[in-house]
């Protein structure tokens, strides 16, 4: 369960909004907002340094504290700030050394047209982090020059997408799923992408459909409401498609695994699916 999330801020109208959907995440006991100075090189050759003042930062802290605070009595929000010229590798540092269980970032983006793109700063995160990381998705509508956002939050969990691949890791995926307050309907999916014939990707998809089918009667015996799908083609695709025509609220996905879902350590199916999926997408990293 995640008690403890840190939520990286660089203080704009998108990390705000995302704010809501860490208010609104269940189980919750204390988050940290985090904020990095990046540090510049001295023109003296003196090393990098950081800004000389953090300027209204520190007042723009305090000011997401306080509305953090607002929204929700039911935990801590405690703020902290550092300086590095690497973002990336200073949210995950924080984040091991504090101890949290869960990264939630705003995933930035361009136009539903132009596509969606995940920043720099959460494409690194995403390759380098041991911690289980929360990709905020919002719907991003371009009308007349104007952008609105809609947001998924609160209601995060009330559908959520979870695909499977029988491993030991995918297994523990759904134990924490499981195991997450505030869970709503469940998804379970499976995607066949290998096969030398088509009697051989039939036969996969008939053997996938029982093992899954196993799994979503285990979790109805746990009164969870749950329901199973099994498709082929290639899995970043489908997941992302799925995701859109089930309306999901949240992916939820392992990060090892076996097959297709071993390239999520390196980046590329989880990185396709965050940058692909118009729907937030929670990657489960379990420790070796």
């Amino acid at each position: 369960m995640f008690e403890k999330i840190l939520f990286p801020t660089d203080f704009s109208e998108y990390a705000r909004k995302t704010l809501d959907c860490v208010a609104g995440f269940p189980g919750v006991r204390e988050v940290i907002i985090f904020h990095v100075i990046e540090a510049a090189r001295s023109p003296r050759g003196g090393g990098e340094i950081g800004e000389a003042f953090f300027g209204n930062g520190e007042g723009l802290l305090k000011e997401e504290r306080r509305y953090l605070e607002s929204l929700s009595q039911d935990f801590r929000v405690t703020t902290a700030v550092t300086t590095s010229s690497d973002t990336a590798g200073a949210i995950i540092r924080t984040a091991e050394e504090s101890g949290v269980s869960l990264i939630v970032l705003g995933a930035r983006g361009k136009s539903l047209v132009g596509g969606v793109l995940l920043g720099s700063v959460s494409t690194a995160v995403l390759h380098r982090s041991k911690t289980s990381v929360l990709f905020m998705r919002h719907k991003i509508i371009e009308e007349l020059g104007e952008r609105t956002l809609e947001k998924f939050c609160p209601m995060i969990l009330y559908r959520v997408l979870c695909p499977v691949d029988f491993s030991a890791y995918s297994d523990s995926a759904v134990d924490l799923l499981v195991r997450t307050k505030g869970m709503g309907d469940i998804i379970l999916m499976h995607v066949v992408s290998r096969g030398e014939s088509d009697d051989e990707i039939r036969e996969s998809v008939e053997k996938a459909r029982a093992r899954i089918e196993e799994i979503r009667d285990n979790l109805s015996a746990k009164g969870f409401k749950a329901r199973t799908l099994v498709s082929t083609g290639n899995p970043a695709s489908e997941i992302a498609r799925i995701a859109d025509q089930e309306d999901v609220s949240v992916i939820w996905m392992s990060s090892h695994g076996k097959g297709w879902f071993r390239e999520l350590l390196v980046g590329s199916t989880a990185q396709m699916v965050a940058t692909t999926a118009m729907r937030p997408v929670i990657i489960i990293r379990k420790p070796e």
